[in-house]
Formats: structure tokens, sequence, C-alpha cells
């Protein structure tokens, strides 16, 4: 691809020389109950398969912001400048400079400083608004997307409460594009469970996480971001369930507040919502809905990935986020742990670390005084000590690195 192909890069004042720029193009193709969208960037594509009733699907495209979302980090890893074949808003643009500001600082040694252009830089108010306000939610059927289409639908988030115009379910992120069966169980469930409060379901599938995702860690939020702003012209909002509450944020995370933010434009904002809440708070916060609770989907690591294997260490965490208020186990995650597994627990990560500490602290709240805790305890002392000394951190660092070379080919 040659730059005299694209007159208006020549003269583009937000476009550095020294290295080639990523061009990328966003196309779209419509048919009834179905929209596939994709990003072509040399000889890579990163494409979006929407399908679900028709009034839920997102009206056809008007600005490409997505494409800049979708494919910045890419841009970064590689050190090129990012160039938009077609409009953006301009909010986005602006907001993007403080995205690449703010990553640059976190993680220097994955991402460097770039630009980033378009072809056309859309005013907001180019944007059409949608006839009524409203948001799309990301639905995996796990605890935060649960704690938030349930908050949302009864009015529990106040004034910041949005009518849903659909919740979005992934394939590509946890559950891998080949894995039909498991996508098969999952959306059952979360059918079942967005059918319960009439919000109609609408799944997504997307390569993005093999395409354009180096570290996956620092990345999920973004991927996340990108699949919801399909929206943007038909919704004014896109929620994404908090990882971690505003008094544990863990930093740099994929997930959190002030990165969303920057992947926000006037028109289409990326909500972190529900992070004035702990995540046991938030299991205690859906014990009125029966039907979510049965539904209720927490595994990526299972040898079932479309259901809780009930073993693994978020199933396990997940099982004592119920118990730490007090409450059965949901039917999901039947089989109450014994302390053996629970001073068992392998918590890879600082992030895990923290939401373990947040079930002992609000345990010790509700005067839970039971074995299990104990061996809670001992399990947090346990995995602090073993990330600290533990050789696998390093290895995963040098397995990264030699990703991040592949992909900057």
């Amino acid at each position: 691809m040659n730059l005299s192909d694209h007159p208006n890069l020549q003269e583009h004042p937000f476009i550095q020389h020294a290295t080639r720029p990523l061009i990328v193009r966003l196309t779209e193709k419509r048919s009834e109950g179905r929209v596939v969208r994709s990003a072509s960037f040399g000889n890579q594509q990163v494409w979006w398969e929407l399908a679900g009733p028709e009034h839920s699907l997102p009206a056809p495209l008007v600005a490409h912001d997505m494409a800049a979302t979708a494919l910045v980090f890419v841009a970064m890893h590689r050190g090129q400048d990012l160039y938009i074949d077609g409009p953006v808003t301009f909010s986005l643009l602006k907001n993007m400079e403080d995205l690449i500001a703010c990553w640059v600082a976190w993680r220097p040694d994955l991402y460097r400083a770039i630009r980033v252009g378009a072809a056309q830089e859309l005013p907001d108010s180019a944007i059409p608004a949608p006839y009524a306000t409203r948001a799309v939610a990301a639905f995996s059927g796990g605890l935060d997307a649960s704690f938030t289409a349930w908050r949302h639908v009864t009015g529990r988030a106040g004034r910041r409460s949005y009518p849903l115009h659909a919740g979005v379910l992934i394939q590509g992120f946890d559950i891998a594009l080949d894995a039909k069966a498991a996508f098969d169980t999952t959306i059952a469930s979360a059918a079942d469970t967005l059918h319960s409060i009439s919000v109609p379901m609408v799944t997504l599938k997307t390569n993005w996480r093999t395409v354009a995702c180096v570290n996956w860690e620092m990345e999920f939020g973004n991927g996340v971001a990108t699949c919801l702003r399909n929206w943007q012209g038909s919704a004014n909002a896109g929620l994404v369930g908090s990882d971690e509450d505003y008094a544990r944020l863990v930093l740099p995370w994929g997930g959190n507040p002030i990165t969303y933010a920057m992947l926000s434009s006037r028109d289409f904002q990326i909500v972190y919502d529900g992070g004035e809440f702990a995540r046991t708070e938030k299991a205690e916060g859906i014990l009125d809905w029966p039907v979510g609770l049965r539904n209720l989907r927490v595994c990526w690591e299972g040898p079932t990935t479309g259901r809780n294997c009930g073993r693994c260490e978020k199933c396990m965490r997940t099982k004592l986020n119920f118990m730490a208020v007090g409450a059965d186990l949901p039917e999901s995650l039947a089989g109450r742990p014994t302390d053996t597994q629970i001073l068992r627990l392998r918590a890879g990560n600082h992030a895990q670390l923290v939401l373990l500490e947040e079930i002992v602290l609000i345990a010790e709240q509700r005067q839970i005084n039971e074995s299990w805790l104990r061996m809670l305890k001992w399990a947090i002392k346990k995995n602090r000590f073993l990330n600290t000394f533990s050789i696998f951190g390093r290895i995963r660092r040098v397995l990264g690195s030699f990703k991040r070379r592949l992909v900057a080919r």
C-alpha cells in the first residue's frame, strides 16, 4: 500500500512519517438479523459478526470510531501512527490522545506514543441521536454483567439507570470461536436470563483477540468497549460491569474507569458500571433474581466453558462471595467448597488476590466465623508468597515479549 494512494496523509497534521502509518478501513455488510463489520489493515482483518432481532441491531455506520479503538493498541505496540480511512468523531480522537498517553505512562515496555488521524473528523452533532435514551450492556452471564443488567432494569442505579436496548454476548474472548458447543450452551442460559427481564440478546462473534490483542490483561477492556461501540448512533452508552470496586482498583488493568472514559465519545459513553460495589456485594445484589442466579456463568477455564466447572479459581471465588454474606449457593455453583479446596486456591495475579481479600473483609463485617474463612486467610498468605517468588511471572513476561515481536512483523 503506497502513501501516494492517500493524498490526505501527506498533509495530515496528526501523522508522523518516520514510519509507515497503520491505515485502517472499516466496511459493513447487512442482511436480515445480521450485521458484519470488518476493519482491514495491511493484509490483516478484524471482524465482528452480530446476530439478533432486527430492532436490536445497530443502525448503519456513520462514524468509524470503532476502527480507531479496535486497532490503537496494535499501533502502539508497533510504534506506528494510526490513520482511519473514514470519518471519526472529534471527541473520540481527543479522548484517545489521553488514552495513548496513559498507557504509555503505565506500560512503556508494551506501548509507544503514537498519533491518530482520520480522513474526516466529524463533529459529534453529525451522529444522529437515538430516539430514546438507552444503553447496550456487555452480557456474559457472569456476576458483574448480571448485577449491571439487574440494577438497570430495576432502576437501582438511580439517575444513572438506562433502559437496556440489548444484552451483548461475545464469542471470541473467554469462549473461543471454535468452541461451538460451549457457546451454544452459553447462548441458551444467557437468553433465558435476559428474557426474564425483557431485554433482547444479540450475539457478537469476533476475531479481535487473536488478531489485534497482544496483552490480554491490559487490553481486554478495549476489546469489550469496541464491541459495544458497534451501537454508536443507536444507543447513548455501552455498559461494562466493573471488575474491581473503586476502593480496590488494580492499575494498570484492562478494565478500569480511567481508560474506559478515554474510549468514549461525546455521543457514546463507555460506562464502568457498579464500581461502588465490591464483588461480594454484587452477589448479594442479585439474590432476589432467581433466573439470574440459576444461569450465572463465571467459569472461563473449566473443561466445558459454557457452564461452571465449580473447581477453578473463579468458580471457587464466586462461591465464597455468596458464602461471605451468608447466602445459599445458587444451583449454577452447587457444591460448597471444602476447607482443603479453599486452602489450595491459586490466585495467579494481584487482581485476584485483591478480590479474595475483599471476601475476607466483608465476611468479617457480616460476623462470619467459620473454618472456611480461616482457610481463606491462609490461602491469601500462601499466594502472596508464591506470587512474590514464583518464576511464572518471568515466564509470562518472556512469552509476552515473544508474542509482541510476532505481532510487530
